[in-house]
């Protein structure tokens, strides 16, 4: 879904929960939740695989830049993603690096690797 306003992305996303998750999100305190990275945590802390410890990899190398998003919009997913990853998993500060570079065009990403 091409969605970019956070409110409307966290009402969307609540429509589609269903059962055991549904009835989590409605016994949620009232405005517990104040943006879409305290859901996402939240939603992730109650319901995300906490045994696949790859999926922390796998999500953070498959964050890329939208057209038109602000950079400081996906630094702070960016940097939401990387604090969220278990100490035993985490990668190097070098290698988040070369993840963050790789996520915008590749000229970009070419000029920000020479840095």
């Amino acid at each position: 879904m091409d969605i970019s306003e956070d409110d409307v992305w966290m009402r969307v996303f609540i429509q589609s929960l269903d059962g055991e998750a549904r009835k989590w999100f409605k016994e949620l305190t009232p405005r517990s939740i104040a943006d879409i990275e305290a859901l996402d945590d939240a939603f992730l802390k109650n319901w995300g695989d906490k045994k696949d410890l790859l999926y922390y990899h796998t999500e953070l190398g498959n964050l890329k830049t939208e057209n038109g998003e602000l950079l400081s919009d996906f630094n702070n997913w960016f940097n939401c993603m990387y604090k969220n990853i278990p100490v035993e998993v985490k990668p190097t500060t070098t290698s988040a690096k070369l993840t963050y570079a790789n996520a915008f065009d590749s000229d970009f990403c070419l000029l920000l690797r020479e840095r």
